[in-house]
């Protein structure tokens, strides 16, 4: 077997390893963050702030409601009672009448803050709904991930041991500019010849330099991308 041959062979094996690598680190993310149930945990924590404030807010109009009923009732003892001075009914019934329209506006506004902590107690009973389905689909999709990361770590361990033996039956100096050009050409340093393209750039190869290449006895880089050139 050539040289370039082997290269190739440990290119494909890189390959291989970067593909598994890159399936594994993913599943691993998506186990670390549980992007679905944490966006509905999230939007429950969120839900259950804005209704401990509308019923915060719900307390104290309650309070100022009693407050003003009270003083309504008051006034109309007042109004009622032995009052001898017309001008003073007057200025009580005015009055009266101010604190009542202040207790209608109240009631509404404890109707409206009913009406929004109803809402909130729906939005928040959905989502619990939403978080109990997703963490069971969650408990499903953990058990495959769990599954997937075992079976591309042994995927792993198996190519990178192919890795390493071939690599020590090659020229060092070689496997150095091999993992140079791998770093630097976006994980491939061998590229395939075919119909007088290099195959990694797709650039035409002079004639002197297709025949080198075919000979298979020399290391030959591809005079556009720097390439290492394998007959295809």
């Amino acid at each position: 077997m050539t040289l370039m041959r082997q290269l190739f062979s440990l290119q494909e094996l890189d390959l291989a390893l970067d593909s598994v690598r890159s399936r594994k680190a993913h599943a691993e993310e998506e186990l670390e963050t549980r992007l679905t149930l944490g966006k509905i945990e999230q939007g429950i924590e969120e839900e259950q702030a804005k209704l401990e404030e509308v019923q915060a807010t719900h307390r104290n109009h309650q309070l100022e409601a009693e407050t003003l009923r009270e003083r309504v009732s008051h006034l109309e003892t007042q109004l009622f009672g032995d009052t001898a001075n017309p001008r003073d009914l007057e200025v009580l019934q005015l009055e009266v009448n101010n604190v009542r329209a202040q207790v209608d506006q109240k009631d509404l506004q404890l109707l409206e803050l009913s009406v929004r902590a109803d809402d909130g107690r729906r939005r928040i009973s959905s989502l619990q709904e939403e978080l109990t389905e997703a963490r069971e689909s969650w408990e499903l999709r953990q058990a495959e991930l769990l599954e997937e990361v075992a079976v591309l770590t042994d995927e792993e361990t198996g190519l990178a041991a192919q890795r390493a033996e071939l690599a020590q039956t090659l020229d060092q100096a070689e496997v150095m500019k091999y993992d140079t050009l791998r770093r630097s050409k976006g994980g491939t340093a061998v590229a395939k010849v075919e119909r007088g393209l290099c195959q990694g750039c797709r650039m035409s190869l002079p004639t002197q330099h297709l025949q080198r290449v075919r000979s298979g006895r020399y290391t030959v880089t591809c005079s556009s991308c720097g390439r290492m050139l394998f007959p295809g």
